[in-house]
């Protein structure tokens, strides 16, 4: 029961309008006005934004004390990894100029079997082809894999014929320990300031108690009066917010 208290006094902490504590008085939530010429649309980078608020608020609160765990919707947008994430999509199998597949940084460095890193890039320094990507087939004749190396990039549409077996560059990276332990933008974020994170199971919409949360909050708004402006529509979107309770939760 203990448990169960202390458990229920984290979640209303988290769900508070405004924290306050010494100095500090911030709001939770966030207030985001979706639209292309507002403030876009919520993705992965605004969520990892405001979790990491809700990480400092929680620390601010309980210094040292406590551990949270972030749960998460099991939704594409959620698991989308940071920019230099290992990933052997997209991934050239010969050497050549490349910055990853968004072109916006090189790829991190993997770990070869004996524990090393392994770099997928030449030196700066190399004569020939300095900063150029390695390419695949070198990078798993680095790893050992000899005669895989000289297959295929890929099977047509990442469905190799047996998923047991080699067939394709792609296939065996993808399967290798380090890019199958790469980690989500969010849980790398949550995990490197000690603490938890994890996916809710996929499940229809109606019985995910977030949309439950949701649902509640929006039978709320519906039942104030109809705004006049902007700055009144937000004032109640917050105060809907606010009205489901821990129990409701």
């Amino acid at each position: 029961m203990a448990e169960i208290e202390r458990w229920v006094s984290l979640v209303a902490f988290l769900k508070n309008e405004k924290l306050t504590r010494g100095f500090r008085s911030q709001e939770a939530q966030v207030v985001f006005k979706a639209g292309k010429n507002r403030d876009g649309y919520f993705d992965c980078a605004d969520l990892c934004a405001q979790t990491e608020k809700a990480i400092e608020l929680f620390e601010d609160n309980f210094p040292g004390t406590s551990m949270a765990a972030f749960g998460f919707d099991n939704a594409p947008g959620h698991q989308k990894q940071v920019d230099d994430a290992l990933s052997a999509c997209h991934m050239p199998k010969f050497t050549k100029k490349w910055h990853g597949k968004h072109s916006r940084c090189k790829m991190q460095h993997g770990t070869l079997p004996n524990g090393c890193a392994q770099d997928f890039y030449f030196p700066d320094t190399h004569e020939y082809m300095p900063g150029w990507f390695k390419g695949m087939k070198f990078i798993l004749e680095e790893r050992g894999f000899l005669e895989e190396a000289n297959l295929w990039a890929e099977c047509p549409q990442f469905k190799c014929a047996n998923p047991e077996g080699a067939f394709c560059c792609h296939w065996i990276l993808f399967n290798q320990p380090d890019f199958k332990a790469q980690r989500p933008a969010l849980f790398e974020l949550v995990e490197a300031h000690g603490h938890m994170a994890f996916f809710y199971p996929k499940f229809h919409c109606e019985l995910n108690f977030i949309e439950q949360c949701w649902g509640t909050a929006k039978y709320h708004y519906r039942m104030l009066p109809l705004t006049q402006n902007e700055a009144q529509m937000e004032k109640n979107v917050q105060e809907s917010l606010d009205s489901v309770d821990i129990i409701q939760m």
